[in-house]
């Protein structure tokens, strides 16, 4: 379900909030976007509805009727995942919205084309949609490399204009237009053509304008309204920006200009518009004022035709003015930031790491999704986490869901308990140790993990004692290990607490290191190298997890090995893994071993112990059991993921929804397997009763693990078998025939595989 949420500004204005719908949750086989709103960029407007495009590229609308917001994305039909601008013509009843590749979608009457071709061109450099004029039936497209024209009645490009020094490619931010001349602002100046010239695809069409304060700094806005081509200087000298009007020969600061920085200049609906840091303005066709609100920060602002004021907040998202200046903040429930770490999920709770290693400085924290609501968790919410940066490393304990520890790549630990933070450890603590040499910030956490009876493990990177252990009733240790590798040029990655007993550290560059013990004390440790079975050397370990059937999987760059449940790890012979072989199926006896040229940035274990692979280039996996069996392949191009590069997955134990951690965001698709249950006391089907306008599945869920499933009619004639994936049967319901069953009360039998623990349940269904 999508929740939306109005939340409170902290501006110093009057600020109301209200609540909008929730939507059903999601059926199996769809997907859903889970990305941050708040940093709204830029607004358009078309018809009833505001659009509003953010810093971290998602997209929304607002509808001024029904109060109902939209989310855009993959999800519903976008072309891709980075919206770097948008723009609407009324006349054109079109909204475009490019993309930072180059890409373009035109919406049309809840239609979506695709443009793809400045994203296809090989072109090197910035293919960045910067800014969209509207001029009659063309849309002039400000790019990172010049302006494309497009004509949206025959809905393909007419021209592209390279005009920097010599026909070469110039970074475009804005175009405007005073009836005869094109303007651009350019990171070079700005520069103008006639727009009915014979060839403005001739870079000697375009003329740098030289009646500006600095020929060739940088412009980033222009407008052009009564007469006066406007648009922004910044003042090295004073420091601030100014407004400049332009004229055929010179330029002036204007009348009603002010030192201060500007994010955004423009005409709409005749009006002048300005954002500054402190404030938004309102000029009318005459330059006389008509109005000003505070609007702190704002990045762009819309007079709409029915004189109502919309901001858009880098921090709060989409903002409505009133006449008073009271504002609403509109904008979908999401998380905080873009950036992801490790998600885990436990009882149906879902945390979240805000970064990685890599942006370990962004402070972003943790989130967690709980009840279909996104929570955040960072200085700005928490301030115990003041300093304390990302939140990379997530474990939740298996014996208290509620109970939750955040690993930082720098600060040690944060530890949370029904969502509040209770304590942070670090060295002041004296128990984790910062590398060799440094202090504060440089406790490097690189993998957490509980055991089943809630002891903590604790694994850091470049120390030299890089393994901590934390007991049931709080007493921290030190793990003394034999391995004489570890120290400043040993990177560790992550800790696996197995059930069976045994602890698996992965030494990134090396290998596996494996030991056992006991009250404290290590009693058994072996060291090896990664190799499969046919001597293959797989020496980058980047992520484990451990399956249904106790064997370990991890995860190298060279695709994933299993090793299987009671293998003698501590006896003297060398030990080797397992890599399912693919076979070619080409009519050769062949085989390719799984993913062999992919590296694995993690492995998480569905319902029905199948495993979702998650590959730095190439998506996300879903393979059989075993791994010889692909059951999903999910890419960016087929399907609404954000991004090949996928750095984490967790399934939802209850619905069996998988989350997706990419680089460009977290998004979701609902898988059929779900853990299984130790008996039938919460077994149900819904829908219940599938009515006559359901075409979807009818789900079977709160199931003991892979029990049979059959279904009859109430004369007991059999319509359906299969056997549940994990504790969940899908029924497309129809029967052996492939045909929709009749209206009538079905019996649900429910059997295990010894027949020692039977159910029944029953199902309406309407025709």
């Amino acid at each position: 379900m999508n929740k939306y949420l109005i939340y409170f500004l902290t501006y110093c204005l009057t600020v109301y909030s209200f609540y909008l719908p929730v939507n059903a949750q999601i059926p199996i086989g769809a997907w859903r976007d889970h990305l941050p709103y708040n940093k709204a960029k830029k607004l358009a407007g078309i018809g009833n509805k505001i659009f509003c495009a953010t810093e971290d590229g998602s997209l929304y609308s607002y509808d001024k009727k029904d109060n109902s917001i939209q989310k855009f994305s993959k999800v519903n039909g976008l072309s891709d995942a980075d919206v770097s601008t948008i723009g609407s013509s009324e006349s054109q009843n079109t909204l475009i919205i490019g993309y930072s590749n180059g890409n373009l979608d035109l919406v049309r009457n809840d239609s979506i084309i695709n443009v793809p071709d400045i994203k296809r061109k090989f072109l090197a450099g910035d293919k960045t949609i910067y800014n969209i004029l509207f001029l009659g039936q063309y849309a002039y497209l400000a790019c990172g490399f010049g302006i494309v024209a497009y004509d949206l009645n025959k809905r393909e490009i007419k021209d592209t204009y390279f005009f920097g020094e010599g026909g070469s490619q110039i970074k475009v931010y804005d175009i405007t237009c005073d009836g005869q001349y094109l303007f651009a602002a350019t990171e070079n100046g700005i520069y103008k053509a006639d727009l009915n010239g014979p060839n403005l695809v001739d870079y000697n069409s375009w003329n740098r304008m030289l009646n500006v304060p600095v020929s060739d700094a940088e412009y980033r806005n222009l407008g052009f309204v009564n007469n006066k081509l406007f648009s922004v200087y910044h003042n090295t000298i004073t420091g601030f920006d100014e407004i400049i009007t332009i004229g055929s020969d010179n330029w002036e600061v204007w009348t009603h200009s002010f030192p201060d920085q500007f994010s955004y200049l423009g005409v709409q609906n005749g009006y002048l518009v300005i954002c500054s840091l402190l404030s938004t303005k309102v000029y009318d066709q005459q330059e006389q004022f008509v109005r000003e609100n505070v609007t702190y920060y704002a990045k762009h602002a819309l007079y709409d035709k029915d004189r109502t004021l919309w901001y858009a907040d880098p921090e709060s998202g989409l903002v409505r003015l009133n006449e008073a200046g009271n504002g609403f903040v509109i904008v979908p429930d999401g998380p905080a930031y873009l950036g992801i770490g490790d998600i885990k999920i436990l009882s149906g709770k879902l945390w979240a790491g805000g970064g990685t290693e890599a942006s370990r400085w962004a402070g972003y924290g943790a989130y967690s999704f709980i009840n279909e609501q996104w929570s955040d968790y960072n200085e700005k919410t928490e301030p115990g986490l003041t300093g304390f940066l990302n939140i990379s490393k997530i474990a939740i304990d298996p014996g208290d869901s509620e109970h939750v520890i955040g690993g930082s790549y720098g600060y040690g630990l944060a530890e949370f308990k029904s969502g509040i933070l209770i304590d942070i450890i670090d060295e002041e603590d004296g128990y984790l140790q910062p590398v060799p040499g440094y202090g504060h910030g440089y406790v490097l956490v690189k993998g957490v993990d509980f055991e089943a009876n809630g002891t903590l493990w604790v694994s850091l990177t470049f120390a030299d004692e890089p393994v901590y252990r934390r007991s049931p009733d709080g007493i921290w240790s030190v793990t003394e290990l034999n391995y004489t590798g570890f120290g400043v040029d040993t990177r560790i990655n992550g800790i696996l607490a197995a059930s069976g007993g045994l602890k698996w550290l992965l030494i990134e560059r090396n290998g596996l290191l494996v030991f056992e013990e006991e009250q404290g004390n290590v009693i058994k440790e072996r060291f090896f190298t990664v190799q499969n079975q046919a001597g293959n050397l797989l020496d980058r370990v980047f992520c484990i997890a451990e399956d249904k059937e106790q064997n370990i999987w991890v995860g190298t760059n060279k695709g994933p090995v299993i090793f299987m449940n009671g293998l003698n790890l501590f006896s003297g012979e060398n030990i080797t893994g397992y890599q399912p072989e693919i076979p070619r199926n080409d009519g050769t006896t062949f085989i390719d071993f799984l993913l062999s040229t992919e590296k694995i940035n993690c492995i998480a274990v569905n319902g029905a112990n199948q495993k979702w692979l998650a590959t730095e280039k190439s998506g996300a996996f879903l393979v059989s059991e075993d791994g010889k069996t692909e059951i999903h392949y999910f890419n960016e191009e087929n399907s609404p993921l954000f991004s090949n590069n996928v750095q984490t997955i967790a399934v939802n134990d209850r619905s069996g929804e998988v989350f997706f951690g990419t680089d460009r965001g977290i998004i979701s698709f609902r898988g059929r397997a779900t853990e299984g249950t130790e008996d039938f006391t919460n077994v149900y089907a819904f829908p219940n009763p599938v009515r006559e306008n359901y075409t979807g599945d009818i789900i079977i869920t709160g199931l003991i693990q892979d029990v049979y499933v059959k279904i009859t009619d109430i004369s007991g004639n059999l319509v359906f078998e299969t056997r549940a994936l994990g504790g969940q049967a899908v029924w497309d319901g129809n029967n052996f025939s492939g045909q929709r069953v009749s209206t009538g009360v079905y019996l649900i039998f429910c059997t295990t595989e010894d027949g020692s623990m039977t159910h029944v349940a029953k199902l309406l269904f309407i025709r």
